[in-house]
C-alpha cells in the first residue's frame, strides 16, 4: 500500500503519516510530519504546524504553529475505575470475542451512554494554536489546550490547559503563566497566527510586545490573514493480488542428511 502523493509545497514527508481505522485527517498547509505519526481521527491541522512521531487517537483539532513532540500520545481511550473492571470486555465484545470463552455472539455486556449506562469515553481533545507538546507527554481525552500553552515533556495533562500557561508533571500542574495578563490579551486579542511567516518577517519576535506593537500597525494597514485550501488526507488504498508461487528449494539439512547418506552408501560398497 501506497499513501496517496501530495505536493511537498503542502505536506511536507507524508510518507511518514499513518492512517488508523480508517482516519482522513484535514490538514491546512503547510503542514510537516517529520517522522513516524499515527492518526486515528479525522482531525484538522492548523497550517505551520508539525510532528516529531506520536499518536493522535482521539483530537478534533490542532491549531496553527503546533509543535508536536516525539512520543507525544493524545486522545487514547480511558478505562471505567468503578465498574466491576477496568477492563473494556464488558462493553467491547469483540476484545475477546475470537475466543469460545468470550464468544461475542454470545456475550452480553453493557452499552456505554444507553439505558442509563454512563458514558465510558470522553469528547475529543482539542488543541489550540501555537502550543507545545514537549516528549512523552499524555493528554488525555476531554481536555482542551488553549492558544500559546506549553506542555512539559512527560506530563500527564488531566485537565483543560489555560492560554499561554506552562504545565508539567504527572498528574500535570500549571508551573507558571508566560506573560502577564495584559501582555496575554494581547496576544489572544491579535490572534497572531492567522498570519504567515512571511507576513510575520520582521518583527522583534524577542520583543513580544515590540512585537505586536509592529504586528497591530501592519493590521490597521490592511494585512489580510493568511488562507490555504485544506487538503484531506486519505488513507491508503488497499490493493489486491494473488501472491507470486515460491519455488520450494531443500532446506540445508535436508541437503547435508543427503549429502551423508552418500557418503555412507559409497562406503558399503
Amino acid at each position: 500500500m501506497s499513501a496517496t502523493p501530495v505536493d511537498p509545497r503542502l505536506v511536507r514527508d507524508r510518507k511518514n503519516l499513518s492512517h488508523k481505522r480508517g482516519a482522513s485527517p484535514r490538514v491546512e498547509p503547510p503542514v510537516w510530519f517529520m517522522a513516524r505519526t499515527t492518526m486515528a481521527a479525522s482531525t484538522e491541522v492548523g497550517a505551520f504546524s508539525y510532528f516529531v512521531g506520536g499518536n493522535i487517537d482521539s483530537c478534533s483539532r490542532i491549531g496553527r504553529y503546533c509543535s508536536i513532540a516525539q512520543g507525544v500520545r493524545i486522545g487514547e481511550p480511558g478505562h471505567p475505575v468503578d465498574w466491576l473492571s477496568t477492563s473494556p470486555f464488558q462493553y467491547t465484545p469483540a476484545r475477546f470475542g475470537w475466543s469460545p470463552a468470550a464468544d461475542a455472539d454470545q456475550f452480553i455486556g453493557v452499552r456505554p451512554g444507553n439505558d442509563g449506562v454512563p458514558q465510558v469515553y470522553e469528547r475529543a481533545v482539542e488543541i489550540g494554536n501555537d502550543v507545545w507538546i514537549g516528549a512523552n507527554a499524555i493528554v488525555l481525552r476531554g481536555i482542551t489546550i488553549g492558544d500559546g500553552a506549553i506542555i512539559a515533556a512527560g506530563a500527564v495533562v488531566v485537565q483543560d490547559v489555560e492560554p499561554y500557561s506552562i504545565v508539567g508533571g504527572v498528574p500535570a500542574r500549571t508551573i507558571r503563566r508566560r506573560f502577564d495578563d495584559d501582555l496575554i490579551a494581547r496576544l489572544l486579542a491579535s490572534q497572531w497566527w492567522r498570519f504567515s511567516p512571511l507576513q510575520l518577517s520582521g518583527l522583534p519576535f524577542h520583543d513580544v510586545a515590540g512585537a505586536l506593537t509592529e504586528l497591530e500597525l501592519r493590521i490597521e494597514a490592511g494585512m489580510q490573514p493568511y488562507e490555504a485550501e485544506p487538503v484531506v488526507l486519505e488513507p491508503p488504498a488497499r490493493t489486491s493480488h494473488s501472491p507470486t508461487p515460491q519455488k520450494t528449494t531443500p532446506s540445508v539439512r535436508a541437503r547435508r542428511w543427503r549429502l551423508l547418506a552418500k557418503r555412507a552408501r559409497t562406503r558399503m560398497r
